[in-house]
């Protein structure tokens, strides 16, 4: 599976967003986090008018390596994309 790694090298929390789970990691200022993807997916980067950033990702299956801790997630079989 394809992986990317995201350094937060602000001094400001950034978000990240994993869909279509609606989950939520808050990555912290010099705090590193590791997505590891199924293709295909959709992955975004915004700067939000406060100065911060948000990182989107969006794919059937995800296993996230943020904060000392692993998380996959997976649809459930039958399961399609719109």
């Amino acid at each position: 599976m394809p992986k990317f790694l995201v350094e937060n090298l602000t001094d400001k929390s950034v978000k990240l967003g994993i869909e279509p789970w609606a989950d939520l990691e808050i990555l912290a200022p010099n705090g590193r986090v590791e997505f590891e993807y199924q293709e295909p997916a959709e992955i975004s980067f915004a700067l939000t008018e406060d100065g911060g950033a948000s990182v989107s990702i969006w794919s059937d299956r995800i296993k996230v390596t943020a904060n000392g801790d692993e998380k996959i997630f997976k649809q459930p079989p039958g399961w399609e994309r719109e």
